[in-house]
């Protein structure tokens, strides 16, 4: 899956395929939960909980947890991101996310992925996935043969400094008299 969100919402369809019932977590459970059943609920769209009761449990008796995650190191876009231009470059701002192995995010295709929320015909605010697989990102880095062979091997990217993905060229004013 491209980010966590989609990981749910897939997961989500993967369980309601096989038979699981989806609960709302903030709800009362008593009486909704029976031997035999299978069930999950989700938080924040980025949180999948399933579980299955066994056909002989009662309550009171053992049970087994089973854990696992859906995310992974990213750039994540800041909440209220303003572009910057810099050197007459568009940059995103953006955070880590993970403990990432940032030096090999630089020089790569990046797309962008998550959870939108868009204002509907009606007025009404709607979740929507969103997965632009196409290149609109990259962390650019100074060519190999503008370094030394020590910068190279000595160079560690400042997470806040060095991994601040660029849009696009800024465009440039017109020239006079054009």
């Amino acid at each position: 899956a491209v980010t966590p969100f989609h990981a749910v919402a897939i997961g989500s369809q993967m369980l309601e395929r096989a038979g699981f019932v989806a609960l709302d977590e903030s709800a009362q459970w008593a009486g909704a939960i029976t031997p035999g059943g299978k069930y999950f609920y989700t938080r924040s769209d980025s949180t999948l909980v399933a579980f299955a009761v066994g056909s002989k449990y009662a309550a009171g008796g053992p049970f087994k947890v089973v854990g696992a995650h859906t995310d992974s190191p990213a750039l994540k876009a800041k909440p209220l991101t303003k572009s910057s231009a810099a050197e007459g470059l568009t940059q995103l701002a953006v955070c880590t996310y993970g403990g990432g192995l940032w030096h090999t995010w630089f020089d790569r295709d990046l797309g962008i992925g998550g959870l939108v929320l868009v204002r509907s015909a009606d007025g009404a605010l709607e979740k929507r996935l969103v997965a632009i697989h196409a290149p609109v990102l990259r962390v650019p880095s100074l060519c190999i043969h503008l370094q030394t062979a020590a910068e190279r091997e000595s160079f560690a990217p400042n997470k806040e400094t060095h991994l601040i993905p660029v849009l696009c060229a800024a465009a440039a004013p017109p020239a006079p008299g054009a």
